[in-house]
């Protein structure tokens, strides 16, 4: 790779004007050199283009005229960024016969380490893995994979296999009597507990009757109990079966008793004809659609129960008519309760006498 071009100078001065001559490791620079090159500045300045590390050595000028000779020496020494071959890396493998190791590139200028970033563009020298950790293996103890749990609840036993192994340096590997493993540690186990949580499932009673309450026309609920139990029969807490499907407690089921709906009879006439006071009522049950007697009315609770009173006649009474406004004001007088002014006013007819 081509770097930056090199100018070299060479500032002489004389009368009459001297003649200046280029020389590279003893070879002159004339116009049939080998060497690319460029005399610039009626000669005092030599431009060498294409510069490489591989060139190197002396760069000298001559200068001359009647008075005499002069010349200049400068050394040519070219530093580049480039790839060395390091020491080798650690071991891939402690033992057996696949371990294998690189050397290490390091990046270098002027023989100093650098940063590896600045060697990016340079090529790598071709690195070829040496062998090493050539030899035997110390015996170890090997394992496979668990086996599959046999049961899903209640306890099984997971198994693998456990084996003392050597490989050798040949990179066979050698099953070995368990005493060879000893310095490898304790044995590892080939069985194990797994999924010990007990078995467990939900129980129910029988449905209760359909007597619950009415949640609609012939329609009321029935409950049963729902509890966790073992496969064996044994009462568990109901987070013990959080992970099975719970059965509902209770559902919906037909019942004559809820064949009921509200029924009303006619407004009664209101009590008075005008005023604030007036009200009139009528009788609100609950009645079997199909005997037509009445029942409790917790049974029609499923719909809203209607008013059994109301205001009436709430209009503003004449003050110079003096009528009664209400038909019990012959009561009021035969219980003398003119005397008080709400019934004075309400019976004003009856009362006008006493």
């Amino acid at each position: 790779m081509y770097l930056l071009p090199l100018e070299s100078g060479c500032p002489v001065k004389g009368h009459p004007r001297p003649h200046i001559s280029w020389f590279l490791n003893s070879q002159s620079l004339g116009s049939a050199a080998e060497i690319t090159h460029q005399l610039l500045a009626e000669g005092q300045v030599l431009r060498l283009p294409n510069v490489t590390k591989h060139l190197h050595g002396e760069v000298r000028c001559l200068s001359e005229n009647d008075a005499g000779t002069l010349q200049q020496r400068a050394v040519l020494d070219i530093q580049d960024y480039e790839w060395k071959v390091d020491d080798l890396m650690p071991c891939s493998a402690p033992c057996g016969n696949k371990g294998t190791q690189y050397p290490r590139l390091k990046c270098l200028w002027d023989s100093l380490e650098v940063n590896r970033s600045l060697c990016r563009d340079k090529p790598k020298p071709a690195l070829k893995p040496v062998p090493c950790n050539i030899k035997d293996c110390l015996p170890r103890w090997l394992v496979t994979p668990w086996s599959s749990c046999p049961r899903s609840c209640g306890g099984g036993m997971l198994s693998r296999k456990v084996t003392c192994n050597k490989v050798t340096a040949a990179g066979m590997s050698m099953t070995l009597p368990e005493d060879n493993c000893g310095p490898a540690g304790k044995r590892p186990a080939d069985m194990q507990p797994c999924n010990t949580l007990p078995c467990v499932e939900w129980a129910t009673s029988t449905w209760a009757q359909c007597n619950g309450q009415c949640i609609g026309l012939r329609q009321a609920t029935q409950h049963r109990q729902v509890f966790c139990q073992a496969k064996n029969g044994t009462v568990m807490t109901f987070n013990q079966c959080s992970s099975v499907p719970r059965p509902p407690s209770i559902r919906n089921c037909s019942a004559e008793a809820c064949n009921v709906q509200w029924h009303v009879s006619s407004w009664t006439q209101c009590t008075a004809t005008c005023g604030n006071y007036g009200f009139q009522s009528r009788r609100v049950e609950c009645v079997h659609l199909r005997s037509g007697k009445t029942g409790r009315e917790q049974f029609c609770s499923w719909r809203q129960r209607p008013a059994n009173w109301q205001r009436c006649n709430i209009l503003p009474c004449e003050k110079l008519e003096c009528r009664d406004t209400t038909r019990y004001c012959e009561k009021v007088k035969q219980l003398k309760l003119c005397q008080l002014s709400q019934f004075k006013v309400r019976c004003c007819e009856s009362c006008k006498d006493t």
